[in-house]
């Protein structure tokens, strides 16, 4: 996955999104943290070539943009939340002070599709 979103992003932009993880990240209140990676994802839907494949990534992030009920999208776009977590030195599965199971993944992603949802200007 990183491979292809690095593809999608750009090397410089890669490394610098990299760069800020592996600084703030670590350390980071799972809330804010993914917000920042859901930023991340809409900067690379921007960037998706006008054709891609139906199993990309690009397919995926498309897919969950447009609110497509789509599980393997779901997981592609998870996939790669994992990896760059991984690579950035932070933990994607954490648990809750009262012991409740959750991940960065999870969150980004439902920052991502909720990305233009205001309820108080409805």
């Amino acid at each position: 996955m990183l491979k292809e979103f690095k593809k999608i992003i750009g090397d410089p932009v890669y490394n610098a999104y990299l760069s800020m993880l592996k600084v703030t990240g670590p350390d980071a209140r799972s809330h804010r943290i993914s917000v920042v990676i859901a930023a991340m994802l809409r900067y690379a839907l921007r960037m998706v070539p006008a054709q891609c494949e139906q199993d990309s990534l690009g397919a995926a992030l498309i897919a969950l943009d447009e609110g497509a009920d789509q599980s393997d999208g779901y997981r592609r776009v998870a996939d790669l939340i994992e990896e760059l977590c991984h690579e950035a030195g932070m933990r994607n599965r954490r648990q809750s002070a009262r012991g409740e199971q959750y991940s960065i993944a999870d969150n980004a992603i439902a920052e991502y599709c909720a990305w233009y949802n205001m309820p108080w200007e409805g």
